[in-house]
C-alpha cells in the first residue's frame, strides 16, 4: 500500500470512528431524553360506559386526543368486550389494550406503550381490580365498592396482599375510583357539612358510607400506612373535589368528595408532578366523575 492509499484509509477509518461515536452519543442523548420525559397518566371513572351514549363516547374521543395522554385507566367499562376496549383505544391513538373482565362493571387500561404482565382479580371484588406493567411502572387499577365501608376495607386488603404475594413491591400506581374520603380533606368536609347528607344516604338506600356517624377516612388512611403516597395531598394545598360533575345539575358543595386517587409507592415520590382533577367544558358532562391525572417521569431501572 502506498502512502496516497494508506492516508484515504486512515481518513475513511477515522471518518467511521468519528460518525459510530457520533451515533453512539445520539442514542445515549435519545435514551436519556426518554428517561426524563414524563408520562402523562389519566384515570377516569366513564360513568356506565359513557351511558352506552355514541355521541357521548365520540365526545370523550374528542377530548382524549386533545389531552394526548400516555396512559389511561378506565373504570366503569360496563359489558365492554375487550375488542372494543381495542377499538376505543385505537381511535385515541393508544393500539394496546386490556381488560379486567367482559361482564358488568369492570377496570381497564389504554396505553401508547405495551401492557405486559396482566394480572386480574375479580372474586372477592364488587367490580374486580387489575395489574400491569407499563415502561416499567406497575399500574393497579381499582374500583371500590360503592356500598359498603367494611366491603371497601377487605377489598383494599385484598389488593395489598395481592401486591405482595406477586411480589410487586415497587414503581406502584393504584389508581382509580375508591368511594373512600380522604383524612386531609377533612377541614373541607367538616366546613361544608358533607356528614348530613351522607348519614341520610345511608339511611335512606342502605349504603354505608359513614361509619358510626362518622365520615369514614379508613381506605386511603390504609394506602398511606401500608407506604403509598396520595399524589393530589402531596401536591395541592387546599379542598377541590372529582364527584360529582355537572352532568345531573349544580352541585351543591355539602355534596362535593374527592374520592377518585392516584397513589403511588415511597419510590415515585420525586417522579410524580402536576396532579390535576381535569375540569373542562367537557369533562363537565361527560361523566359523573372528573377525570384525574398526574405527570410522572419513569426512574432508571
Amino acid at each position: 500500500m502506498g502512502s496516497a492509499e494508506f492516508y484515504k484509509y486512515s481518513s475513511i477509518l477515522g471518518d467511521m470512528k468519528r460518525i459510530t461515536l457520533f451515533l453512539l452519543l445520539l442514542l445515549a442523548t435519545t435514551q436519556v431524553l426518554k428517561a426524563q420525559t414524563p408520562l402523562k397518566i389519566i384515570s377516569y371513572n366513564v360513568y356506565n360506559y359513557f351511558e352506552s351514549e355514541a355521541a357521548r363516547k365520540a365526545r370523550f374521543v374528542t377530548w382524549a386526543k386533545a389531552q394526548d395522554a400516555d396512559v389511561i385507566a378506565y373504570q366503569e367499562l360496563v359489558n365492554i368486550s375487550g375488542e372494543e376496549l381495542k377499538a376505543l383505544g385505537k381511535s385515541i391513538g393508544h393500539p394496546y389494550t386490556a381488560l379486567a373482565k367482559e361482564k358488568g362493571y369492570s377496570v381497564g387500561l389504554s396505553s401508547k406503550y405495551p401492557i405486559t404482565e396482566v394480572k386480574r382479580i375479580i372474586e372477592g371484588m364488587h367490580h374486580g381490580f387489575m395489574t400491569a406493567k407499563i415502561e416499567d411502572l406497575n399500574f393497579v387499577v381499582v374500583h371500590l365498592s360503592p356500598f359498603k365501608h367494611e366491603k371497601r376495607r377487605g377489598e383494599v386488603a385484598l389488593i395489598t396482599d395481592s401486591l405482595q404475594r406477586w411480589a410487586i413491591t415497587k414503581k406502584i400506581l393504584i389508581m382509580g375510583d375508591m368511594n373512600s374520603l380522604a383524612a386531609s380533606d377533612s377541614m373541607s368536609y367538616n366546613r361544608l357539612d358533607r356528614l348530613t347528607p351522607m348519614l341520610k344516604s345511608d339511611s335512606s338506600s342502605n349504603l354505608s358510607n359513614a361509619s358510626n356517624g362518622h365520615l369514614d377516612y379508613e381506605i386511603p388512611s390504609y394506602l398511606i400506612q401500608k407506604g403509598f403516597i396520595d399524589t393530589w395531598s402531596m401536591k395541592t394545598k387546599g379542598f377541590n373535589f372529582s364527584y360529582p360533575t355537572l352532568v345531573f345539575g349544580p352541585v351543591p358543595d355539602a355534596s362535593k368528595e374527592r374520592i377518585d386517587y392516584i397513589f403511588i409507592s415511597s419510590d415515585l415520590q420525586k417522579n410524580a408532578t402536576k396532579p390535576i382533577i381535569v375540569k373542562d367544558a367537557m369533562t363537565d358532562q361527560l361523566s359523573d366523575h372528573y377525570p384525574i391525572s398526574i405527570l410522572l417521569v419513569p426512574p432508571h431501572s
